[in-house]
């Protein structure tokens, strides 16, 4: 089967695809699941693992103390801003598998860089090897030849914050039918996937900025509210 693991919802601050809307373009896409890794976020994922024709992992992109830590097979949402070994902590206590997603990008702010990486590795069962919006190839690279010095397996994920990137970039594996199962069956996977539009990032940015402003506009309208 073939899964890309690194997808986006709506219920992502950058990301405004409902979730009827990704059902659409994974059917039309040559995968059979995803996983789903939104921005501390793990409700439009346990919705789509319900309602999606096809199976969904739900897991959650967590913004920890030292950079992103995603969790796979999860159950509860993980809160942002606890220190690494926290976060992995709280992960493992769901039975889930911790993933490393772009983990060397340097276009990544929010991204581990190789220092924390290090600091965790024996703690992380996937690391995310190819990034379909890592703009510097030479990063996913890097990511991959650290996983394979140290034994780890690999996963790939188009990132997707748009319905048009969703299945260019996962990996085929066998079936599984459990986290352990899983982690088994990607190590016998094989990566694919191709590079996205540089634009789709900066498009990105931009649903940040203004869901940033929407947010700043509702906070100024609740002071502004004269009490009853």
């Amino acid at each position: 089967m073939r899964l890309d693991l690194h997808v986006h919802t709506c219920y992502s601050e950058d990301c405004w695809v409902p979730l009827p809307r990704i059902v659409e373009a994974v059917l039309k896409a040559p995968i059979d699941a995803i996983a789903v890794m939104d921005h501390n976020q793990i409700d439009g994922a346990l919705l789509l693992a319900e309602r999606a024709p096809f199976p969904v992992i739900v897991g959650e992109e967590i913004a920890s103390s030292g950079g992103e830590i995603a969790g796979l097979f999860l159950k509860e949402l993980i809160p942002a801003g606890l220190l690494m070994e926290d976060t992995i902590s709280r992960i493992r206590e769901q039975g889930g598998l911790v993933y490393a997603p772009h983990p060397l990008a340097r276009d990544v702010p929010r991204a581990l860089g190789r220092e924390n990486l290090l600091a965790i590795l024996d703690e992380v069962d996937i690391v995310e090897g190819f990034n379909a919006r890592i703009l510097r190839s030479q990063d996913n690279l890097a990511a991959q030849a650290l996983a394979r010095e140290r034994d780890i397996a690999v996963g790939a994920g188009s990132d997707a914050h748009f319905a048009r990137e969703i299945g260019r970039a996962g990996v085929e594996m066998p079936g599984f039918g459990s986290p352990q199962e899983f982690l088994h069956s990607l190590r016998a996977g094989c990566l694919f996937g191709r590079p996205s539009p540089y634009l789709y990032s900066l498009l990105t940015c931009g649903l940040w900025y203004v869901d940033q402003g929407r947010q700043l506009l509702r906070r100024a309208a609740g002071k502004n509210q004269v009490p009853d």
